[in-house]
C-alpha cells in the first residue's frame, strides 16, 4: 500500500499508554471548558436598581406658556405611565373658574378638558402639586405647572414668602397661600377668607416656602390656610390661619426661561427672593364657651372641663335641694377645669345645669357612685380604701435649690395633727413645719432650711390626716437626698433688646421644647438660671405685647397677630459645676 506524506507513520500499532495519555488530555480540556458554567452564581436577576426618578414631561399640547389660548383640551405627555390624583386639594387652577376642569389619563398622557368659558386677557395657572406619580414606585413630579394666557402675553409678577408656626417658628408645609382682590360688591374685604374664593393659590413646600407667580399687577390680600375641609375657605376653629396686615403688590421676579418641552425654569419651591414675606400661622381660640367633658373621677369627685376658663360659672343641681351645701369646688391652675367634691347625701344620679355669665352651656347627668361589675363586686367590697399622698418631687436625689418639697392628698382634709410628723436627719429628729396652700387643705408644702448633699426622711404616723369623707392612711415614709451644688450648673444670659424693645418672657426649655422656668425683662440686661441639672437646653423669648405674662395667639376678626417668639440660635450644653455665659441680641 502506498503512503501519502507523513501519514505513513500510523501504519505501526499505537501503544496503550500513548492512547491513555491522549484521553486524559481530552478530558482535562473538557473540564476547563465547563468550569465557567459551574463557577457562576445561579441567582435570580434583580431587575436593576430601584426606580427613584419622577415622571418627565415630554410634550405639552398646546405648549406650556401659550398665549392667545383658545383650546378646550390640554394634553400633557410623559415618558412613562402615571397616576393622577385629581382631587381639588391636589390640583387647582388659578384664577378659579365656575366649572372645574376634568382630568383624565390616556396611556402616558394626562388630558385636561376645559368646559368653562375663560376670561379674556387672563393668565391661568394649573398647579398639579404632588398629584402626578409613576405607577411603579409612586415617585412624584412635584409642583409641575401648566401656564397659559388668553391674551397676548403671560403675566410675570410674583409674591413669595415663608410660613412658620407662630408658637415655635417651625416651617409649615402643605398649607395654602391664597390671594384675594377687592373685586366683590357683595362680600366685604375682611370676610373674603370666610365666604369668598381666592384668585390665586399656591402650596408651601417642606421649608414652608411658597411662590405665587404669573400674577397680574393688582392689590392683593394674602392669607394662608391649613384648609382641612378642602373648600379654600376659613372654617375656624379647626383650621389654622395666617394673614398679611396690609395689601400686597406683586413684584418682578427672575426672568422665566422655557425649555423645548415647555417646562419653566422657576418652580414654586426653587427659591425665595429677598423681597419675600414671612407669615406666622396660628390657631384661634374658640370664643364659644362649652363644656368639653364631665365625668366621675372617683367616688365623691366630679370633673367638669370647660373650653376655656369661665368668667362667672354657676353649677346648679336640678334633682336635689340647690340651697343646701352639697359640694366643695377646686379649680385647676389655668382655671378651665373644676373638681366638685360632694359633702352631702345625693341621689344615684346627679343632674347639673352648667352656666357661664348667665348663658346655659349644658345639662349633664353624672352617677356619684361607681358601678361595680357583679363578678368583681365581692372582691372590690373587701378591698379597703385609704387616703393617699403624692409627693413632689417623688424622691431620690431632689434639687431643693429649685423645687420646694410639697404633697397632695387624694381627698380634701377635715382633720389633722401636724405635731405627730417628724423629720429624721443624719444626726437628729426635728418637728417639721407643714403649711396648707389651698382652702380645701388638700395641698401643702414644707419650708425648711435643707442642707445640700444630705439624706432626709419624713415620717407621718397613721391617721395623722383624715379626709372629709372619713378616710385615713397607714404610716407614710418619704426618703430623699438633697442635691450637691457642685453637680449643678448655671446659665447667665446677656439679653440685648435695644433693636426690638418691649416686655419679654425669657424661657429656659429642655432640648425637646418643654418649658422648665422663665423670667421677665423689659430692658436689656442679664438674667440668671441657677442650679440647673447638666444637660442640653434651649432659650425662647416671647414679646409680651399685652403684658399678661404668657403667649397669646392671634385673632383675625380683631386683626391681632400672634405674639412674636424668638429662639436662641443654638442649643446650650451645661455641665456640672460650670457657669455658662451667652450673649443674645433679640
Amino acid at each position: 500500500m502506498k503512503t501519502i506524506g507523513n501519514f505513513g507513520r500510523f501504519k505501526q500499532p499505537i501503544s496503550i499508554s500513548l492512547l491513555k495519555r491522549f484521553i486524559d488530555i481530552a478530558l482535562l480540556l473538557c473540564l476547563f471548558a465547563l468550569l465557567p458554567f459551574y463557577c457562576a452564581n445561579p441567582l435570580i436577576p434583580t431587575g436593576g436598581p430601584k426606580d427613584v426618578s419622577p415622571p418627565e414631561v415630554t410634550e405639552c399640547i398646546p405648549a406650556n406658556y401659550s398665549i392667545q389660548f383658545d383650546s378646550k383640551e390640554i394634553r400633557i405627555n410623559f415618558n412613562e405611565f402615571v397616576n393622577l390624583k385629581s382631587s381639588g386639594s391636589e390640583i387647582f387652577i388659578s384664577p378659579p373658574i365656575s366649572n372645574p376642569p376634568d382630568y383624565k389619563l390616556r396611556g402616558k398622557s394626562a388630558v385636561i378638558k376645559l368646559d368653562d368659558t375663560l376670561s379674556p386677557n387672563t393668565t391661568y395657572i394649573i398647579t398639579f402639586g404632588t398629584s402626578i406619580t409613576d405607577i411603579t414606585e409612586g415617585n412624584s413630579l412635584s409642583n409641575f405647572r401648566y401656564v397659559f394666557s388668553t391674551g397676548t402675553y403671560v403675566d410675570s409678577l410674583m409674591i413669595t414668602g415663608q410660613v412658620i408656626n407662630a408658637f415655635d417658628n417651625q416651617p409649615q408645609a402643605d398649607v395654602y397661600a391664597l390671594l384675594y382682590t377687592d373685586s366683590s360688591d357683595t362680600i366685604p374685604f375682611d370676610s373674603l377668607p370666610y365666604k369668598g374664593k381666592p384668585i390665586y393659590i399656591a402650596m408651601t413646600n417642606e421649608q414652608g416656602r411658597f411662590i405665587l407667580s404669573n400674577l397680574r399687577y393688582d392689590a392683593y390680600k394674602l392669607f394662608v390656610l391649613s384648609d382641612k375641609s378642602g373648600d379654600f375657605q376659613y372654617n375656624m376653629p379647626a383650621e389654622k390661619i395666617a394673614f398679611s396686615d396690609s395689601l400686597i403688590y406683586p413684584w418682578i421676579g427672575p426672568k422665566t426661561t422655557i425649555d423645548s418641552l415647555g417646562t419653566d425654569s422657576i418652580q414654586p419651591q426653587d427659591t425665595i427672593l429677598s423681597a419675600s414675606i414671612e407669615l406666622s400661622m396660628f390657631e384661634e381660640i374658640d370664643s364659644t364657651q362649652d363644656v368639653k367633658k364631665s365625668d366621675l373621677v372617683k367616688n365623691d369627685e366630679f370633673m367638669i372641663v370647660f373650653a376655656f376658663p369661665p368668667r362667672d360659672p354657676v353649677i346648679t343641681p336640678l334633682n336635689i335641694d340647690s340651697t343646701q351645701v352639697w359640694w366643695m369646688e377646686e379649680y385647676s391652675l389655668n382655671k378651665d377645669t373644676v373638681i366638685l367634691w360632694t359633702v352631702a347625701e345625693i341621689p344615684d344620679t346627679l343632674t347639673l345645669k352648667i352656666s357661664d355669665e348667665g348663658t346655659i352651656l349644658d345639662t349633664v347627668i353624672i352617677s356619684p357612685t361607681k358601678i361595680i361589675p357583679r363578678k368583681k363586686q365581692k372582691k372590690e367590697e373587701e378591698k379597703p380604701v385609704f387616703l393617699t399622698l403624692s409627693w413632689q418631687p417623688r424622691g431620690g436625689t431632689i434639687n431643693h435649690f429649685k423645687y420646694p418639697i410639697s404633697g397632695i392628698f387624694s381627698y380634701p382634709i377635715a382633720e389633722y395633727d401636724l405635731s405627730r410628723i417628724r423629720l429624721f436627719t443624719e444626726r437628729d429628729t426635728v418637728d417639721l413645719p407643714i403649711e396648707f396652700t389651698d382652702s380645701l387643705q388638700r395641698k401643702f408644702h414644707i419650708d425648711y432650711p435643707w442642707k445640700e448633699a444630705k439624706s432626709y426622711k419624713i415620717f407621718i404616723p397613721d391617721s395623722s390626716f383624715i379626709s372629709y369623707t372619713g378616710l385615713s392612711h397607714d404610716t407614710l415614709v418619704y426618703s430623699f437626698q438633697t442635691a450637691n451644688s457642685r453637680d449643678l450648673a448655671s446659665l447667665l444670659v446677656n439679653v440685648d433688646i435695644s433693636s426690638n424693645p418691649g416686655d419679654y418672657i425669657i424661657q429656659l426649655q429642655s432640648e425637646k421644647g418643654k418649658t422648665l422656668e422663665e423670667q421677665y425683662l423689659n430692658e436689656s440686661g442679664q438674667i440668671i438660671f441657677a442650679f440647673i441639672q447638666p444637660g442640653k437646653y434651649k432659650l425662647k423669648a416671647i414679646l409680651d405685647l399685652n403684658k399678661n405674662t404668657y403667649w397669646d395667639t392671634g385673632d383675625y376678626i380683631k386683626k391681632i397677630q400672634p405674639e412674636k417668639v424668638f429662639f436662641f440660635s443654638k442649643t446650650i450644653e451645661l455641665r456640672g459645676n460650670w457657669d455658662v455665659e451667652e450673649d443674645w441680641s433679640i
